[in-house]
């Protein structure tokens, strides 16, 4: 048997990185490794031309209002509890979808605990959120709706647009949790009618741990819960209400900041469509085989939108499965509930779990066959 690794865990961080991306990191580290924008020396200059040439990369790249609107922050978790946090208080109201991560749940119990109105939409058969109940949940009023653009389950791509209309029609903003589409599906914040943007930069953008995106819409204030150094207005006590200071306290991640830009020019340089492309054919065929396999129940639409399969094998727990997928076969998946509890809740697969194999864009048709080769082997085992 063939030893070498097969990862199949992008959904939770993409690996391995391009080339590039190793090279930005290090280039940085080893060149400009000082402070960026705190200085008036050479080196302080140079760091913080990397990062404004970075905010108008990103900025270009999900069309957002302006680069100054691009925020950099720890992840997405860390972008979903500034816009949360700082757009929600007592007496708002919020709506959400039945898939979502743990990233938007915890922050709204904590604030339904606080005296917001915390909304639920139901869910349909085909893993969607279900239109008609979101519309009526906005007809009684809606200050921000926060859903993810694609479940980290199932991924099933939620009709974006659509609900972007019905809650501007009544009022409100709309946040989306682009955790597992940015970089990968193409987001264009103006024609999506995206009010605030929340991704990491170690998925499918390609960068490294450490860093993530928050971009706010025009005539938006999100209120900071971190405030400290920014390097601007230094003489007012006060954090500065201006974008991006006003959100980005404290010294940025600056190589972490240089591989996320090296990681969207790859994706630029391949194509978005491209990329989409190849990890939905590698869904597709890891489907069609899964299908085929007697005791396998496989949690994704029809036609596999992204490179996100869930499934389970029948008398295996998910742990167990996972843990001999790895130590047998070579094979990392991940096991479990995936930090969205209620999104199992929603497809039936509360407590356990399921089994997710998730592709990204160096992965190919070998991988595919390698891990239906050792479910076929788990499954006959039964």
């Amino acid at each position: 048997m063939d030893r070498k690794f097969v990862y199949l865990d992008n959904a939770a961080t993409t690996w391995p990185k391009p080339d590039v991306v190793y090279e930005a990191i290090n280039e940085c580290v080893r060149r400009l490794g000082a402070n960026p924008g705190r200085s008036s020396h050479r080196m302080s200059i140079q760091a913080e031309q990397l990062v404004q040439e970075a905010r108008l990369l990103l900025a270009k790249f999900f069309n957002a209002p302006s680069p100054d609107h691009v925020i950099f922050t720890l992840n997405c978790t860390d972008s979903l509890n500034i816009a949360l946090k700082g757009l929600l208080r007592a007496g708002k109201k919020a709506i959400t979808g039945p898939y979502e991560h743990n990233s938007v749940m915890r922050p709204l119990r904590r604030l339904q605990s606080a005296g917001v109105s915390v909304s639920v939409a139901r869910g349909t058969e085909g893993l969607r959120v279900d239109m008609d109940h979101f519309r009526e949940l906005c007809l009684q009023g809606v200050d921000v709706a926060v859903v993810s653009h694609a479940s980290n389950v199932t991924g099933c791509i939620q009709p974006i647009a659509e609900m972007a209309e019905v809650v501007h029609q009544n009022g409100g903003i709309l946040v989306l949790d682009a955790a597992q589409t940015a970089g990968t599906t193409e987001i264009d914040m103006m024609k999506l009618g995206v009010d605030v943007l929340a991704a990491p930069g170690h998925k499918g953008l390609l960068g490294p741990m450490g860093v993530g995106i928050l971009i706010v819409g025009p005539g938006l204030e999100i209120d900071p819960f971190r405030e400290g150094g920014t390097g601007f207005r230094s003489e007012d006590d006060f954090q500065p209400r201006d974008l991006p200071w006003g959100l980005e306290a404290g010294t940025p991640n600056l190589p972490g900041i240089a591989g996320l830009a090296a990681g969207i020019r790859f994706i630029q340089s391949v194509g978005i469509d491209s990329i989409s492309a190849r990890e939905a054919e590698l869904s597709r065929a890891l489907c069609e085989g899964l299908r085929n396999i007697h005791g396998v129940r496989v949690f994704c639409p029809v036609e596999p939108q992204n490179g996100i399969v869930s499934f389970t094998i029948d008398s295996y727990d998910v742990a167990l499965a996972g843990a001999i997928l790895d130590q047998a076969f070579g094979i990392g998946v991940r096991a479990g509930l995936h930090c969205a509890p209620a999104t199992h809740r929603a497809i039936g697969t509360f407590p356990n779990g399921t089994l997710r194999a998730s592709f990204g864009y160096f992965n190919h048709f070998g991988h595919v066959e390698r891990l239906l080769s050792a479910v076929r082997q788990l499954s006959a085992s039964n």
